[in-house]
């Protein structure tokens, strides 16, 4: 069996437990706590068995701690994420009996608001964004889900998407799947791999070998994508 590849490093400690194996996940960093003499083939089963656990235990750390998820301020300047690409968001005021809008400029987000008497405050302008972000995930991503489904020969039943806060995306026993909107500030090749990811689902609904050597017939490098997400998570947010 070959060495589990997974999203962070990993190292064995083995104790005088008895019985299983057990597995801890810090930050950055999966222990696995191993009675004495366990064969190093037991301990790469049992990651392989937990990847979809310990995957989604790393992402819940690193989008739940405060310290990396300083927050969002809507002001001018801010820097915002799309297609992979940095934008530094402009806001423009206009007539007060507008509707805020978003619209994509070059290297700018530009955010129009109504000019009125008191300023408008940063839970609608959050809103306005995230609903411009929905919105363009549901004008690209059905093409994107057909084209690979196409590709792959792997049909779901339908796709869901929604901000999530532990999961880039999801396949459920129906067939359905999901993707969080948040994918949208990833580069295109990274949104590729999470619907080619869930795609696979459909035929390997574990992250057994199988399913690895499924994916990286169609999307040769998953490694180098997850890593990307997993860096960028703290700065994928609304």
């Amino acid at each position: 069996m070959s060495t589990p590849q997974l999203s962070a490093p990993w190292q064995v400690k083995f104790t005088r437990r008895k019985g299983s194996i057990a597995l801890q996940v810090g930050t950055g960093l999966i222990k696995v706590l191993a009675p004495k003499g366990t064969p190093a083939r037991a301990i790469h089963a049992l990651l392989e068995q937990r990847r979809d656990w310990i995957e989604q235990a790393l992402l819940r750390q690193q989008l739940q701690q405060p310290q990396q998820r300083p927050g969002r301020s809507y002001q001018q300047g801010e820097h915002w994420l799309f297609q992979g690409q940095t934008l530094q968001l402009c806001i423009d005021t206009a007539s007060a009996g507008i509707q805020p809008t978003v619209e994509l400029h070059a290297d700018q987000l530009r955010l129009q608001l109504p000019d009125t008497l008191q300023p408008i405050p940063c839970s609608q302008r959050r809103a306005v964004l995230q609903h411009w972000y929905q919105q363009q995930a549901e004008q690209r991503w059905p093409a994107r889900l057909q084209h690979w489904a196409s590709v792959t020969g792997l049909h779901p039943s339908g796709l869901k998407i929604r901000p999530y806060k532990s999961r880039w995306g999801s396949c459920n026993a129906r067939g359905l799947i999901s993707l969080n909107t948040l994918l949208l500030m990833a580069p295109a090749e990274v949104q590729d791999y999470v619907i080619i990811h869930e795609l696979c689902h459909l035929q390997q609904p574990n992250h057994s070998r199988a399913f690895w050597q499924l994916v990286e017939r169609f999307c040769p490098a998953p490694k180098l994508h997850r890593n990307w997400l997993r860096l960028h998570a703290p700065k994928l947010l609304f």
